[in-house]
């Protein structure tokens, strides 16, 4: 009983029978009304939106294409028996075009998924995109600054030579940096900095950082914007440090991601396709107000 009561439902909303409203659009016998673009903007417009999102060109005419292509793929899908009547009926009011349309878009793309050979196409995408899939070589360093800022060029010379004769005599460099490091947070991780990548510090500081080789190498003096650096080389490590099987995972989930995304597009094209033409002599300012006559006084 509750299955016939479903199936009249549906009927009733389909059939020349329903209420009407404006028809908006009609293609393959599938019609969208006046009153369905209404609750379809009152549903993904938020109030403060009404007035600019109606008034932007073409949005009357993306949102009636949008409720065909919903209504077309449930069609199909109920059609093909992909869903069942009795479903998109009882559920309309939550959605049941969109689990018809969903239902429709998962068997059309999942045959193409399911013959994806991902492996190949991560190994593609690694090829092409190397440089941008992990960190590029990274160096481990410690600095010690002597501020340029607060003294003159003198003063800096000075506090320089004196810092530099310390460790040209083999004082710990640590030691030095608690000392003499302007870096407010050298007392808090004595200079350390970490690894550091390209691009993320001071051009003369990265040129003399990354031209360190050896642990425990100490700079020549270098100067940037902020003052004098002494760097202390600590290791370094490349693209090896990521394992590969984690880079392909990676890469994995994102072209699935890609792929998924695209199919939907691809599935559902031809839909698009069929509506537009129906769109395009509409009046859409005629429209729009209608639609914000009913929209803003509920705002």
């Amino acid at each position: 009983m509750r299955a016939l009561h479903c199936v009249l439902l549906l009927i009733l909303y389909w059939s020349p029978l329903a209420p009407k409203a404006e028809v908006l659009l009609s293609v393959n016998d599938i019609q969208v009304t006046e009153d369905d673009l209404y609750h379809y903007l009152k549903e993904y417009l938020l109030p403060r939106a009404y007035e600019s999102g109606l008034r932007k060109q073409d949005a009357i005419k993306n949102a009636l294409v949008n409720l065909y292509v919903v209504r077309r793929g449930a069609s199909v899908a109920i059609s093909e028996k992909l869903v069942t009547v009795e479903e998109v009926a009882y559920r309309q009011e939550d959605g049941g075009y969109r689990v018809a349309l969903a239902a429709f878009v998962s068997d059309r793309a999942g045959k193409a998924l399911a013959a994806t050979d991902w492996e190949a196409l991560a190994d593609e995408r690694y090829m092409m995109e190397q440089d941008k899939l992990g960190p590029r070589e990274q160096v481990s360093v410690q600095h010690l600054l002597i501020e340029s800022e607060g003294r003159s060029f003198s003063e800096l010379i000075a506090r320089t030579l004196e810092v530099q004769a310390k460790i040209e005599a083999g004082e710990d460099f640590t030691a030095l940096v608690l000392e003499y490091s302007d870096d407010p947070s050298a007392g808090r991780n004595e200079g350390a900095l970490g690894y550091i990548n390209p691009g993320q510090t001071l051009p003369e500081f990265e040129a003399m950082a990354f031209s360190l080789t050896e642990p425990g190498q100490i700079s020549e003096p270098v100067l940037t914007s902020y003052g004098v650096h002494f760097i202390r080389f600590n290791a370094r490590r490349g693209r090896d440090a990521i394992p590969q099987d984690a880079i392909q995972q990676r890469l994995i989930r994102a072209v699935k991601k890609e792929r998924e995304s695209t199919l939907k597009g691809e599935v559902l094209a031809p839909f698009r396709g069929e509506a537009w033409p129906a769109v395009a002599g509409i009046d859409e300012a005629a429209i729009a107000e209608r639609m914000l006559v009913r929209l803003v006084p509920e705002s």
